[in-house]
This record gives C-alpha cells, sequence and structure tokens, in this order.
C-alpha cells in the first residue's frame, strides 16, 4: 500500500509545465465548480420553497377542513365547532395548532374608489402571530370585550388602490338581497409579494363575519390545521378524512395555490436538468484526465509491468491519484459553494424582482442533509466513471510500451 502511495504523490508532482498537471488542474476546477454550483442551486430552491410555504402558512395552515361542496364559490357553507372537536388531541404528533376562519366577499369603498376583495375572518389574539412578520406599517387586529372588532388589515396593493393609509375608515358592503355596510379602521398593512393574497385577501375579526352572516358563534367556515414542521405526512389527508364526517372535506395547501406550487415544481426540474449536465461535464473531464495519464505514463506503465507489477498495482496507483484530485475539487466545492451561500443568507447580496419571483432576494435555506446527499452522489459518480476509465490500463502492453521509437 505503501508503494501505491508513494508513486501516486510523484505522478500528482509531476513537473509543472507537463500537461498532465493541466489537465489534472482543470479536473480539479471542474468537480469544484460543479459541486459549488449543484449546492447553490439545491439551498436557493429549498429557499423559495420554504420562503413561499412560510407566507402561505401565515395565512391558512398546511391542511384546510371545511364541508364538502360542489360550489366554486370562496365563501363556504357553515360548520359545527363540534365536528371537529377532539381531532388536535387525536393527531397531537402531528397537529400543532387549529384557527377557524369564514371567507367573504365584499367591496370595500372608500370616497376615491372601490375595490372587490375576500375578507377571511379568523381568530383574534392576544398573542404574537406568525402573520405579523409580513406587516409593514401598524398591527393586527386588537383583543378587545366588543361584540366584534371593527379592524380590517389590507395590503399594500389593495390599500394603493383604495388610497388609504394606517387609521383611515374603509366601507365594506355585503352584496346580499338587502346590502349590508360596516365601517372598518384600517390597523395595519401587509406585504408578501404573492399576488394570490396581495390581490384579493384582507383580514378581520371572525365575529363580524359571523354577525354579518347571522351564525351563532359555534358556526365557522372552517379550520385551517398548522402542523408541527417535523412530523409532516403525506398520508395525513386520507387519515383526516377517515377521521371526520362523510360531509367534510380536507384541502392541501397545494391545492389551493396550484399555480405558485406549479412555479416550484418548474424550478426543480430545471435544476435537476442543470444537475445532469454539470455531472456530464465532470465525468468527462474525468475521463480525459485518466486518458491523458495514460498516455503520458504509459512507458512507466510498461516498465512497471515488465518488473513484475500488477494490473491490480497500476490500477490502484491510478485510481488513488485521481481520488485525491476528486476529493480536493470537492473541498474547494463545498468551500465556495457554501461560502457563497453564506453570504448571501446574512448579506441578501443579490436582489429580485418580486413581481416575477415572489420575493425581493435570493433566498437559501439550509439543508445539510441535502449537502450531504450531493457531496456523496457527486463522489459515486464521478468515482464510478473513473474506475471504468483506469480499467483501460489491461490493455497496455509492455513490450510495446517500452520500445524504443
Amino acid at each position: 500500500m505503501y508503494t501505491v502511495f508513494f508513486i501516486a504523490r510523484r505522478i500528482r508532482k509531476a513537473n509543472e509545465k507537463a500537461f498532465t498537471t493541466l489537465a489534472q488542474r482543470i479536473g480539479t476546477l471542474s468537480v469544484a465548480l460543479g459541486l459549488a454550483i449543484l449546492l447553490v442551486a439545491f439551498l436557493v430552491i429549498n429557499g423559495f420553497q420554504k420562503n413561499v410555504e412560510k407566507k402561505l402558512t401565515s395565512f391558512q395552515g398546511q391542511y384546510q377542513i371545511f364541508k364538502y361542496s360542489l360550489s366554486k364559490s370562496m365563501e363556504e357553507p357553515p360548520i359545527s365547532a363540534n365536528k371537529i372537536q377532539g381531532i388536535q388531541e387525536a393527531f397531537s404528533d402531528h397537529i400543532k395548532s387549529i384557527q377557524a376562519f369564514i371567507h367573504k366577499t365584499v367591496l370595500v369603498q372608500t370616497k376615491e374608489a372601490l375595490e372587490g376583495i375576500v375578507l377571511k375572518g379568523v381568530e383574534v389574539q392576544a398573542g404574537p402571530s406568525p402573520f405579523t412578520h409580513y406587516l409593514v406599517a401598524g398591527n393586527l387586529m386588537a383583543p378587545g370585550q366588543t361584540k366584534y372588532n371593527h379592524e380590517i388589515v389590507l395590503s399594500t396593493t389593495t390599500a394603493a388602490k383604495l388610497n388609504v393609509q394606517i387609521g383611515d375608515q374603509v366601507t365594506i358592503c355585503i352584496l346580499q338581497e338587502t346590502p349590508r355596510y360596516r365601517k372598518l379602521k384600517v390597523v395595519g398593512l401587509y406585504t408578501t409579494h404573492l399576488e394570490e393574497l396581495d390581490e384579493k385577501i384582507a383580514l378581520c375579526d371572525i365575529r363580524l363575519l359571523q354577525h354579518l352572516n347571522n351564525w351563532p358563534d359555534n358556526l365557522v367556515g372552517g379550520y385551517d390545521i398548522f402542523l408541527k414542521e417535523s412530523h409532516y405526512d403525506i398520508s395525513l389527508k386520507d387519515k383526516f378524512l377517515d377521521w371526520l364526517g362523510y360531509d367534510l372535506d380536507v384541502r392541501h395547501i397545494e391545492q389551493a395555490y396550484p399555480a405558485i406550487f406549479d412555479w416550484l415544481a418548474m424550478m426543480k426540474k430545471d435544476v435537476l436538468i442543470y444537475l445532469i449536465l454539470i455531472l456530464l461535464v465532470a465525468n468527462s473531464n474525468i475521463i480525459s484526465i485518466v486518458l491523458i495519464q495514460i498516455m503520458e505514463r504509459t512507458n512507466m506503465i510498461g516498465l512497471l509491468k515488465t518488473m513484475g507489477a500488477t494490473d491490480s498495482l497500476i490500477y490502484r496507483i491510478l485510481l488513488w491519484n485521481n481520488i485525491y484530485l476528486i476529493l480536493k475539487g470537492m473541498w474547494w466545492g463545498n468551500l465556495i459553494g457554501i461560502g457563497l451561500a453564506f453570504l448571501q443568507y446574512h448579506f441578501k447580496l443579490l436582489q429580485l424582482d418580486p413581481t416575477y419571483y415572489y420575493i425581493d432576494y435570493i433566498p437559501i435555506a439550509w439543508d445539510y442533509k441535502t449537502i450531504v446527499v450531493i457531496n456523496l452522489l457527486l463522489f459515486i459518480l464521478v468515482s464510478v466513471v473513473l474506475l471504468v476509465a483506469i480499467s483501460i490500463i489491461a490493455k497496455v502492453k509492455p513490450i510495446k510500451s517500452i520500445q524504443l521509437r
């Protein structure tokens, strides 16, 4: 084994002007850049997915329970709180919290403008809410002792159309046989850069919509189910349906916003294409390096065989030499890729147009399992190609390789 390492090290310390040295550097660089690009690409994709999911789950849970209906209206038929009583205890390993909601289509008007939106009535909480992160001005509805809260939270998009600010009053109109009006005070403005939310949704007290619908306190439009992040189960929907009554339905958040998740899936496909191309380039460079080494070391291989060296010995010499180059390239690739991701994560150097990307900077989400898997995948694939390429040494004939020309 010492002989193998000794000869492999001498090959790596070849003349700096030798073509083999240049080829080795190019191979190492290709592995490093390929790995760095893969790491950054996957961390960015994870960042987009987690950022978008975080925004969506600030408005609604990963799952929604509502009464089964063939209607496509945003307004749900009422369900009783008794229908889901005990579900959190039954799925305590998965469910973090449950929140009731009601959707109501209304017209919001001011002296200058009129806009149609969907009011989402939620339970007013005294403690902090995940949605607070997306408030750009003001606060959420304040808990009070009155029958219902006369406050509303608008998106900055809707507020700009209505030309209102924090503290202004707006009038909502419920389109019924006899239209009903309520004056609400704008107490908060939010921005998520998600058109499906910013263009349509406003928040208010759920008790207000119960009053406007003439519903008692125990009737709501549905329930948001917020999951514990580490306990997600793809089969949860079927488990919920089995537990609930026949007249209730369950919808995953991907079903509520298919366009957004289709966009994320398309980005993942693009990354997989880049992965294949990068692996092809890296593998072709490794093959080229091995062939160049064999051509330049033909005399050495022939001489070693003449002195009694087996194909296995020569095979291991070339293998260890190129494994060293691969590991060196992967070291630099991890350093470059993780380093660039670290800078973007903390300083947000690269900005985006939120109109197209739902966020104003390139997001990074750290996933150490993904980093390890990418490293292992690249090492295994390149090593397999390396083993196949080195097998060509079995065809080298000692007499032909050392004969004088």
